[in-house]
């Protein structure tokens, strides 16, 4: 596997159907003076928890699927299947520093051509092109860490612009 490979392949995957693994069940309201911005800004600065529940999340999802983990560590760098101290390590990299100035790692599952991305400065993971299995896999996993599994729908190809359609507790609809 090459570098210029797994690049590659997140080019590819970031197109394709967007979830997400968030805290909350949708997109809130605008509530009168910026309250959801206010309840965002607590969770980030309280966060321990909500790491936790990512972190278990992927470890145990890795004991599925194969991953290669892309990550900005000293420059650009790719791990096939880490040993599970390297990937624990990574994880924790996307938490530290202060809010708005963490990192991120993509990580694609080449057995079934998906693609999670954690962003240290989000308070969801994105999931992009799940497969079937993983779908449930994840629904499964979002549930027991009493996180939601969200499909986004692009509002316009190729934007980040996205109208939340909630699954929690069935299968999400394709």
């Amino acid at each position: 596997m090459k570098r210029t490979d797994v690049i590659s392949k997140i080019d590819e995957l970031i197109e394709g159907p967007v979830y997400r693994i968030d805290i909350f069940p949708g997109t809130g309201t605008q509530k009168p003076g910026n309250r959801c911005f206010e309840v965002e800004e607590f969770f980030q600065h309280n966060r321990a928890e909500i790491n936790r529940k990512f972190t278990s999340m992927l470890i145990k999802l890795y004991s599925y699927y194969d991953f290669w983990v892309s990550a900005w560590l000293s420059g650009h760098e790719v791990f096939e299947n880490p040993d599970l101290g390297q990937l624990a390590g990574l994880i924790e990299h996307c938490f530290a520093g202060e809010w708005k100035a963490r990192d991120y790692i993509n990580i694609v599952l080449p057995e079934c051509s998906s693609m999670l991305i954690l962003n240290g400065n989000d308070l969801y993971m994105g999931v992009y092109h799940p497969s079937e299995g993983m779908e449930s896999l994840i629904l499964e996993l979002a549930q027991s860490e009493g996180l939601f599994f969200i499909r986004f729908q692009r509002a316009v190809k190729g934007t980040r612009i996205y109208q939340a359609v909630i699954h929690h507790g069935e299968r999400p609809r394709r």
